[in-house]
């Protein structure tokens, strides 16, 4: 059923949360914030209803309690005189304690609160039987130790002496909202029993376990600690009218919120989001962005509001996820062991808070908001999602769906930007994003600073917990082209489909071949997680936020970790919709397993979807291989994808049924799919390949590319110097130098001071548009990266200075002055000394001197 906005906010306005409120005392302001969040929670009454999602809401709120009473039924909550709580091994005690604190307290709490209307009735609203088992769960927690003072370490060996006299919580700080929000919705029936300020101590005890999440009551926190702090020390200061905590909050929000130039979390310069120390846009990072404005929103209009600055750099984080989301699914990697292609939905609310806040950007927010939750996105089951509660936060109430539809309203007034087009060289991945139309393509690296790949095969307590197994390929070069779907563009539809998948074929990637059975033979070592390469030359940079380039400097992350890992160059070279692919000096096989560079791996899910071969449609699921050596070769893939193949490569293509496993490595799956690969033997020696994508060109545009590659584009050099590429239609070069102070035989970039990625394009008045970046972030390991996590947090972080010095043929100088920026023509050449810093990109114009 479609949500219709108009009949349904037309009348609501007046029930909306206010934010004219003048600044009063703190206790007074205080006062005003647990108002909103109690409406938020529970709404503005029987009108709130007016909407099918919140009538969803109070009927999953019913039938909910109804499960929960039944349930409790089976303990024993009056139990005297119970054992305390050890849950340093999972089984009973740990399933008792998480019900009870994540399920029982909140649903009942909610229940208990929420006004039923006469259409929708709720048989728990202030029923004191209902109250009366809330008390007992309170109490049960309490006998059986969850309580002040506890023992709550994140793994068991964290406590050397365990007291017998306390309980031991392991590994459970992040799933403890329940609780605080029972004992703010309960306030006055816990003061009135006598029970409030032991609720009250447990919460603050639970805040001071900082063995998972750092110190919650310091300035900086990571992602898990702001998202413990909003979902526990938030409504449990409402719930006692603490000042200073809320004054705190907002310093924390402040200080974490900053943009620094260091692996921490969460909002960093280029506007990715991290956490474990690595970009986690698909998880962690933007539920707390989507988590963070909601408090900004929350505590806007008092004297506990954000910054400014902090306001804007949620937007920056929000408008970069959804630039690497088309339009809801991102690259795999970016969810890290999650191994999940979508979030936005779940943080949906996040867009909705920055869209009503009174700030500089919220015309472009509600832009945003209104493109992503469109009327396709109304009319899914997506809504639900996103007025859920995720990863343990406080599930938001009917207060909440009338706050989303009204923002909707008023963001549709203003109206829904455009898709976003262009090119986003985001080194924080390192990724890189390029977009026209409805389409998006993404490539990610990795480097001596960004981990190559995040899974987990136990928890905390060594129990088995197996995420993203076989996701060694995540960022090795891996590129994804999210072109096909209805009602909008989805991984799935494009050609990415779970079951079946080979977690070797991956497109983009140079690497050995292994089954999943062969991958689980070497794979011994359960601690393999988040490897480094130790190169630094990995990166991207755009020109003219239109065109751009990727460059990945590889050294192969697999378990059997060799010392003599599989190594390549590897760039990627976007113009408009083609995309040209290079790799030199594959190296280092290990002489049994075969080295390939994937083209694509795309599902079949219908076998009469073709491929086209040569310009022949294939059709057949077979198990033969189809290889080919002669050259020029022109494939096009199931999702429409063409793939331009110049001489002198052995090309195998597959149309099967793949047997694989599944990301847990626990089931077998099956599918069907077609893969192409470029053969490099066993045993590499200075391999390489070269081959141009055309996105979305379907037959008949690979045909006409074919028929004129010569005049659309040629590779200048392709070794360990440099991989130079130059679009003659466009005028546009790029060139990936890997070599320092070294001669690139170019006619117009000699050489450079450093690795760096240089892009020009000619202009008709014979000057240059130049855009360098020196993807090396220059940082000093235990400092900047690669960090423990225990380490105390000071002043935000800069850059570290990486000037690069090129020096070109040729009279040249910058048409305007730059800050630290250095000409000098001498002798016919011309360097330019350029202040690098961050990873980030430096455009400029050149224009020719007269000699």
């Amino acid at each position: 059923m479609m949500f219709k906005l108009s009949s349904f906010c037309s009348f609501c306005a007046g029930l909306l949360l206010s934010f004219s409120h003048a600044r009063g005392d703190s206790s007074e302001d205080a006062g005003v914030v647990r108002e909103r969040y109690l409406q938020w929670v529970l709404g503005g009454g029987a009108e709130s209803y007016r909407h099918p999602l919140a009538v969803h809401k109070l009927k999953q709120a019913v039938s909910s309690a109804g499960r929960v009473m039944r349930e409790l039924k089976s303990i024993p909550l009056d139990e005297s005189n119970p054992a305390l709580y050890n849950t340093a091994k999972a089984g009973a005690d740990d399933k008792e304690m998480r019900f009870l604190v994540t399920t029982a307290l909140p649903v009942l709490s909610v229940a208990f609160c929420l006004p039923g209307t006469d259409q929708c009735q709720n048989p728990c609203f202030q029923k004191s039987e209902v109250k009366e088992l809330i008390m007992r769960v309170f109490d049960r927690l309490d006998k059986r130790g969850f309580r002040h003072p506890m023992q709550m370490p994140w793994k068991p060996g964290q406590i050397k002496k365990p007291d017998p006299k306390q309980a031991m919580i392991v590994d459970f700080i992040l799933r403890t909202s329940g609780y605080p929000l029972a004992t703010l919705l309960m306030r006055d029936e816990l003061a009135a029993t006598g029970r409030l300020e032991r609720a009250l101590a447990t919460c603050w005890d639970i805040e001071s376990h900082d063995e998972k999440t750092g110190c919650m009551t310091a300035d900086y926190l990571q992602a898990d600690g702001m998202r413990v702090v909003l979902n526990l020390s938030l409504p449990a200061a409402l719930a006692e009218g603490n000042v200073e905590r809320l004054r705190l909050l907002k310093k924390q929000l402040d200080r974490s919120l900053m943009m620094e130039s260091n692996a921490l979390d969460t909002i960093k310069p280029d506007g990715l989001g991290h956490h474990h120390r690595g970009v986690y846009f698909g998880g962690y990072a933007a539920y707390t962005m989507a988590q963070a404005a909601f408090a900004a929103w929350l505590l806007q209009g008092t004297e506990f509001e954000c910054e400014a600055e902090t306001v804007s750099h949620l937007c920056k984080g929000m408008e970069t996820l959804r630039v690497v989301s088309q339009k809801y699914d991102m690259h795999r990697a970016l969810s890290g062991r999650l191994g999940g292609t979508q979030v936005i939905p779940d943080v949906m609310l996040g867009y909705a808070y920055l869209a009503d806040l009174q700030q500089p950007r919220r015309k472009e927010c509600q832009g945003m908001f209104a493109r992503l939750a469109d009327e396709a996105f109304m009319s899914s089951p997506l809504p639900r999602n996103a007025l859920a509660g995720h990863r343990d936060e406080v599930s938001p109430g009917p207060g909440a769906v009338l706050h989303f539809m009204k923002t909707l309203e008023d963001a549709r007034k203003v109206g829904a930007e455009a898709d976003p087009s262009g090119n986003w060289a985001l080194n924080y991945g390192p990724l890189m994003i390029h977009r026209r139309d409805d389409w998006m393509v993404s490539i990610k690296g990795y480097s001596r600073y960004w981990w190559a790949f995040e899974r987990s095969l136990v928890d905390a307590r060594k129990d088995a917990r197996l995420e993203n197994v076989f996701g060694f390929h995540d960022s090795s070069g891996s590129l994804f082209i999210y072109g096909r779907g209805e009602p909008w563009v989805n991984a799935k539809d494009s050609g990415y489909a779970k079951g079946g998948w080979d977690w070797c074929r991956v497109p983009g990637t140079t690497t050995r071949y292994f089954t999943p059975a062969e991958w689980k033979e070497i794979d011994k070592n359960e601690e393999y997680n988040r490897p480094f390469s130790d190169r630094s030359f990995a990166g991207g940079q755009s020109l003219e936020g239109r065109w751009g380039m990727f460059v990945l400097d590889y050294m192969e992350a697999a378990p059997d970790e060799r010392k003599t890992p599989l190594r390549a160059l590897k760039t990627a070279f976007f113009f408009d919709d083609q995309i040209v692919m290079l790799g030199s000096g594959i190296r280092d096989g290990d002489g049994s397993h075969g080295v390939s560079t994937t083209l694509f791996q795309t599902h079949l899910p219908d076998d009469q979807i073709p491929t086209f071969i040569q310009r022949e449609a294939l059709t057949e699921v077979t198990d033969q291989e189809f290889s080919f050596e002669e050259g020029p070769l022109e494939l096009v893939d199931a999702a429409g994808n063409g793939y331009f193949i110049p001489a002198g490569q052995q090309t195998v293509l597959t149309r099967r049924i793949q047997k694989s496993m599944n990301d847990t490595g626990t089931r077998e799956t099956k599918g069907a799919f077609t893969s192409a690969w470029l053969d490099h033997g066993t045993s590499p020696d200075n391999a390489g390949y070269e081959y141009v994508i055309l996105v979305r060109s379907e037959m008949k545009g690979l045909a006409s590319f074919a028929a004129r590659a010569g005049d659309e584009y040629k590779v200048l050099r392709k070794d360990e110097v440099a991989h130079i590429v130059r679009h003659h239609r466009l005028g546009v070069t790029g060139y990936a130098v890997a070599k320092a102070d070294t001669d690139t035989a170019d006619s117009l970039v000699k050489c450079a001071s450093s690795p760096c990625l240089i892009m020009t394009r000619e202009l008709p008045d014979g000057g240059r548009s130049m855009s360098v970046c020196n993807p090396d972030l220059g940082w000093e390991k235990g400092k900047q990266y690669a960090l423990k996590g225990k380490e105390e947090v000071g002043e935000p972080m800069g850059p570290v200075s990486m000037p690069v010095t090129l020096t070109l043929n040729g009279l040249w100088n910058l048409k305007q002055p730059m800050d630290r920026a250095e000409c000098v023509v001498s002798e016919g050449v011309t360097t330019i000394t350029l202040p690098c810093q961050d990873a980030q990109g430096i455009g400029f114009e050149l224009v020719k001197v007269n000699p």
